[in-house]
């Protein structure tokens, strides 16, 4: 007895024990969870801290970049005010006198004075020798005028030229405009030349300096061409390909206009492949036809020679380039309120939209020409005028690359059917073969079900297990049940060996019944396929016959 109370005791303890644990892992897991929320929200705020801090810290970098920008930007604008300040007053007195003596609202003397106090204050630039050679030139003061010139080329030969030859051109001093445009073009680089410099090609091709009687310029433009034929000994073929290449562009596939060649001719892709360049040929001339007659508005030339004047005149100078940078950087740091990452981008793409993309003469005239952008009329038709030969090689060898594989004859592919033709005369011929294609065909699949439907095989099958399957059912009745059930099971499958008889019969004398009617749609079909690809290589090959007879060797011929 007390063997089982002692028993009791230690079973209850153990229970309330348990519970005990129970209770204290509960309130221990209910811990954990509560710690672990509690570690969560506490990351989350370190995380929200952490983004605060680095808030603060990129704004406090932003604002001293900011200030550091505002107080440098003052130090490089007096610098810029120390060393080029008088570089800004002569652009803009020179513009004065440009636009002053064509309203003919400034004294001559006044105009002398300022020239020589600013020649004086300004040493080095070449604005400012061109400046007092204007003025003396409005004075009528030539030993002046030529000392001034001779100073102004010992600084900068390049821009003095030109500036000389745009004055000279807004001047009507055409003879002098050319002696100074031939010395500027002298100065050019052929395989260096900027968008400039086919203004100032276009302007002289289109007559806008006035005429070039001692031909003083005529020879550059094919002189540097030259140069850049002569420093590749594949540049007759490079400039051939180039043309290839940008007249595929043209070239559209033509499938969906001749829908059952492209279906049934195993040469489809071959004739494709001319054909799309032969309809072509017609947006090709156009363009270039537009290129070659287009109208040249004289006024609109002159006007956009006169602000390449003031553009020139009012450039800065290659010295003062580094400060003028610093002063575009500060200024965008200003802007971005101390971001300076934006701010060098910034920077960064207005340098490269500004900054003049150089190529040799005959890439920068391909460029006009290719270029899908706006490009004046004018400057179109004097690249064309140049590459005239170049292009008319490559729009040739855009054609005859491709001629080669156009097929002399097409062979057609129907329903396992083979045909040729070379002109579609011999349809008639095509058609009959195609029929006696598909009568062997009928005859063949006929032939077939003919043997299926007089197949005996399962007929014989069936009656042997009938046979079989009554004997062992009559031997059952003597010998047992089992030998009358095995019995049953053979009459069965002859029965089903009857039935898939004559399911096959019934199926095979439907199908006989039904082939004439099938192969007769398939030969009224492939008639009609045959008649359209022949119709269609008909109106390809007449198309292809009249572009050839008409190409002319040139685009704009």
């Amino acid at each position: 007895m007390s063997d089982v109370l002692e028993t009791t005791a230690i079973t209850s303890r153990l229970s309330s024990l348990e519970k005990t644990v129970n209770s204290n892992s509960a309130t221990l897991n209910n811990n954990i969870k509560e710690v672990s929320k509690q570690l969560t929200e506490t990351k989350k705020e370190l995380a929200k801290l952490q983004k605060d801090f680095e808030k603060m810290v990129d704004e406090q970098r932003k604002t001293s970049a900011l200030q550091q920008a505002t107080t440098e930007l003052v130090s490089v604008r007096q610098e810029l005010e120390k060393k080029f300040g008088n570089y800004r007053i002569i652009r803009n007195t020179m513009v004065g006198i440009l636009q002053a003596t064509d309203a003919a609202l400034v004294r001559k003397v006044t105009i002398s004075n300022v020239s020589e106090e600013l020649m004086i204050s300004t040493p080095d630039y070449w604005l400012a020798p061109v400046l007092v050679a204007l003025a003396a030139w409005i004075n009528n003061n030539r030993d002046l005028a030529e000392r001034a010139i001779r100073e102004a080329v010992k600084r900068d030969n390049e821009h003095t030229s030109l500036v000389m030859a745009l004055i000279c051109r807004r001047n009507n001093r055409t003879e002098t405009c050319y002696e100074w445009l031939a010395r500027y073009f002298s100065t050019q680089n052929a395989a260096n030349f900027d968008e400039d410099g086919m203004v100032y090609i276009d302007a002289y091709i289109n007559n806008v300096f006035g005429p070039d009687k001692k031909h003083m310029c005529d020879a550059y433009v094919t002189r540097w061409i030259d140069e850049i034929r002569g420093s590749s000994s594949t540049f007759e073929d490079e400039q051939t390909e180039t043309w290839d290449k940008y007249f595929e562009r043209f070239t559209v596939t033509e499938g969906d206009k001749y829908p059952a060649l492209k279906k049934y001719v195993q040469e489809y892709g071959y004739i494709d492949q001319y054909l799309s360049r032969v309809d072509a040929a017609e947006d090709i001339r156009k363009k270039f036809c537009g290129i070659d007659s287009a109208y040249i508005d004289q006024e609109a030339l002159k006007k956009t020679v006169d602000e390449h004047l003031l553009k020139l005149v009012q450039a800065d100078d290659k010295a003062e380039r580094t400060l003028r940078e610093q002063e575009k950087y500060l200024l965008a740091v200003k802007a971005c309120q101390g971001d300076v990452d934006t701010a060098r981008t910034m920077v960064n793409k207005q340098r490269d939209a500004s900054r003049r993309q150089t190529m040799n003469i005959v890439e920068r005239m391909t460029h006009v020409i290719s270029d899908e952008k706006d490009v004046r009329p004018s400057v179109r038709k004097t690249a064309y005028s140049f590459l005239r030969s170049y292009i008319n090689k490559g729009y040739n060898k855009y054609f005859d690359e491709k001629r080669s594989d156009y097929p002399e004859t097409i062979t057609l592919h129907v329903d396992g059917w083979e045909g040729r033709t070379k002109d579609g005369s011999n349809e008639q011929e095509m058609v009959d073969s195609y029929s006696e294609f598909l009568q062997t065909q009928k005859e063949a699949e006929a032939a077939s079900l003919e043997k299926a439907k007089s197949s005996k095989l399962t007929l014989y099958a069936g009656l042997g297990f009938v046979a079989l399957g009554f004997l062992m059912i009559i031997a059952g009745a003597f010998a047992g049940g089992t030998i009358t059930a095995a019995g049953v099971g053979v009459l069965i499958m002859g029965g089903i060996l009857f039935a898939v008889n004559s399911l096959t019969r019934s199926r095979a004398v439907h199908q006989i019944a039904n082939i004439d009617a099938k192969y007769q749609q398939q030969l009224v079909n492939g008639k009609q396929t045959i008649h359209d690809c022949v119709s269609q290589w008909k109106v390809v090959n007449s198309k292809i016959i009249e572009f050839e007879a008409n190409r002319p060797e040139e685009i704009t011929a």
